[in-house]
């Protein structure tokens, strides 16, 4: 304590005239009671805004004032948030020509032996108007047909399915159309896509559907989408997701939380362009609504298991402030319903409280106006948490009661394979390629090291996620595995085959400085295996057509975890030109085990699939997973006791910091301004 009073008496004179810690103390001010942890962090205050974080620092603080429905826990495994618990159902919908053929149907299967019913894993029979509702226990298509083959009797209307390519400018003629008195009764379902295209569920027949919407939408705009009838079905098969809330659960201003607040922040987010986690998969949602025991029901429009680990990656807000600022987000700040809660802001400084806690504990968070101010606010333990900036390591020097630990990973870099290129096609000589490369030193290429190995295809430290491959550096080894494929080196360390030396091309962006850096440093790796690897940095969209034409033979992708397991859009065959499968993998096998992964619902099997997924990719090598991103955090570790060795392999945060915090204050210092003599 004495050299923090020495150095803070040095310096505070300077301190004090940059608007630093002045705030705190003063000579003739009373001692305030010091919060219980203090974090400091560059640059300004964030703006809070819980979809738009603009650094880690800020999606950490973010993630203690709102919370989820479910979130994942400090090992990896899908936890209470908002919900206490959640269960998967199914329902099979079927419509009738009237509301007395429903309830026939409804008696129909109800007269069935109660050995079917139990097979059929069916829950309830429920007649709604002219429409028979069956609820499954289980979601799967496996009994469905048997089911209808039962209500084959009552004859169910056949249902339509239509694609329209409409245009964001169609969307709310579509929508009268459908809420039209003339038209609702035929129409049973209706999504809109990102791109504003539409599909609709309907009774009629297809040529019906079809001159209907066209009779609509000629008079009301310029030209008429393609439309198109894509298939038929006696009856819908939805997923059902039922997620019970926690009891007593309400906003700041006491109104309960409810499936309207969860329904209004989808809503509200979707429309946006912010990049939001696992949106891919929100756009199967049919619906929300309420449950009659208060708990939220969302029906999904196809079976599609990594729907659920999307809800880590939503907080919810109130629907009562969203519809305060629907144009914008607004300047005051949304109420949270996560364990802390903002309870004053000023300029350079905000404050957390925790909710709920039995003795007051508080988090200041303080935005560093200077390299100074940090330094000294590092030097004298005043400080329990540090977010450094990019170069922030670089500037600021740490002395060895610090520990930098990382937080847990968002991004991923791939090096991909184009495996229809002649130069690559071969998996020996990506294999190869693979064990030539030195991922260790490429890693120090990224700007401060803010990278770290990977060698997985799912996010590191989820509990769906296998041990990753270890992929080694071994010259002699891909020596080996290139004279196996026919490339042998000549006098000079060339490698050639049949005459031809081996030369391959590798895209980045146009003015991406640290994608080319990398691609040289690739090149420079492999000019030792014997190798040329053309760089060639293209414009933008062109290197975008590049890649979905396959006019490459390797390239760098950056993408961002989903949240759950769902890689599927990166690897199977559909995805192939259209879609997000730049490396044209066409594996049957890999195919299946995509579709199964993402279809299957039971947590228990999940594990099992993806690892076979991950197996089957490491035996393909349509790309060598590089790193993850890294942002580290600064710690006193003797004020964050209870941390164990795996949580910090995996990645800290914020929030399980502040749950293991020393309860016994950070030391007192009391800042006093030294006048001049």
């Amino acid at each position: 304590m004495a050299r923090s009073r020495a150095v803070l008496h040095l310096f505070s004179l300077t301190v004090l005239s940059v608007g630093g810690w002045s705030g705190w103390r003063t000579a003739n001010s009373p001692v305030a009671v010091q919060p219980e942890r203090i974090m400091l962090m560059p640059g300004t205050l964030p703006a809070l805004n819980p979809f738009l974080p603009a650094n880690e620092a800020e999606r950490q603080i973010l993630d203690l004032i709102h919370e989820p429905l479910i979130r994942y826990d400090q090992d990896g495994k899908l936890g209470a948030a908002l919900a206490e618990g959640w269960s998967w159902h199914q329902n099979l919908s079927c419509w009738f020509e009237s509301a007395e053929l429903a309830k026939q149907a409804a008696q129909t299967v109800s007269a069935q032996s109660l050995e079917l019913r139990a097979s059929w894993d069916l829950e309830s029979a429920i007649p709604v108007s002219n429409s028979l509702v069956l609820r499954f226990t289980h979601p799967g298509n496996h009994v469905a047909d048997e089911v209808m083959a039962v209500l084959a009797t009552k004859h169910p209307q056949k249902l339509t399915f239509m694609r329209i390519a409409s245009t964001p400018s169609m969307r709310s003629a579509i929508q009268a159309y459908t809420d039209h008195p003339e038209h609702s009764p035929h129409t049973k379902r209706v999504w809109f896509d990102d791109d504003g295209s539409c599909e609709i569920v309907t009774t009629l027949t297809g040529l019906q559907a079809q001159q209907q919407l066209t009779d609509w939408i000629l008079p009301r705009h310029s030209f008429v989408p393609e439309i198109l009838p894509v298939s038929e079905v006696s009856a819908l098969l939805e997923p059902v997701l039922d997620f019970r809330l926690k009891p007593g659960l309400r906003w700041d201003d006491g109104n309960p939380i409810t499936a309207a607040d969860v329904r209004a922040t989808l809503e509200y987010v979707l429309p946006r362009s912010w990049p939001l986690p696992g949106r891919d998969l929100f756009r199967h949602v049919q619906s929300i609504a309420q449950t009659s025991t208060g708990g939220v029901r969302v029906v999904y429009r196809k079976r599609y298991s990594p729907t659920l680990a999307a809800w880590t990656a939503l907080p919810i807000l109130p629907s009562a402030w969203l519809k305060r600022h629907e144009a914008d987000f607004g300047t005051d700040i949304p109420s949270g319903a996560g364990e802390w809660r903002l309870t004053r802001l000023e300029p350079t400084r905000l404050w957390l409280e925790k909710r709920h806690s039995e003795t007051k504990q508080t988090l200041q968070v303080i935005a560093a106006t200077s390299p100074l101010q940090t330094q000294v606010g590092l030097s004298t333990h005043i400080i329990d948490v540090w977010w450094p900036d990019r170069d922030g390591q670089k500037t600021i020097s740490l002395d060895s009661s610090w520990r930098m630990l990382p937080t847990p990973p968002h991004n991923q870099l791939l090096l991909v394979w184009q495996t229809e290129s002649s130069a690559v096609k071969d998996i020996e000589v990506r294999q190869a390629l693979s064990l030539a490369l030195n991922r260790e030193a490429l890693s120090h290429e990224i700007p401060s090291g803010r990278a770290r190995l990977h060698g997985g295809f799912f996010p590191p430290g989820r509990w769906f996620s296998a041990e990753p491959t270890a992929f080694i550096y071994d010259p002699k080894a891909a020596a080996q595995l290139f004279a196996k494929a026919g490339w042998l080196k000549d006098v000079s360390g060339n490698l050639k085959k049949a005459g031809q030396p081996m030369h391959l091309r590798i895209l980045v962006p146009e003015g991406n400085d640290e994608r080319l850096r990398l691609a040289q440093a690739l090149a420079l790796c492999w000019r030792k295996a014997g190798l040329v690897l053309q760089v060639d940095a293209v414009p933008g969209n062109r290197y975008r057509s590049d890649l979905q034409a396959g006019r490459f033979d390797l390239a760098f992708l950056g993408s961002e975890f989903s949240p759950g397991w769902d890689i599927l859009p990166h690897w199977h065959s559909s995805q192939v030109s259209l879609g997000m499968n730049i490396s044209r993998i066409a594996d049957p096998q890999l195919d299946l085990l995509l579709d199964a992964l993402v279809s299957e619902f039971d947590s228990s099997h999940i594990l099992r699939r993806a690892s076979a997924v991950e197996a089957r990719l490491v035996e393909l090598r349509p790309a060598l997973p590089l790193f993850t991103d890294v942002a580290d955090i600064a710690i006193l570790p003797d004020r964050f006791l209870g941390l164990r060795p795996n949580e910090i392999e995996r990645g800290v945060t914020l929030r399980r910091l502040m749950s293991v915090a020393q309860s016994k204050d950070s030391p007192h210092v009391n800042l006093q301004m030294i006048p001049p003599k």
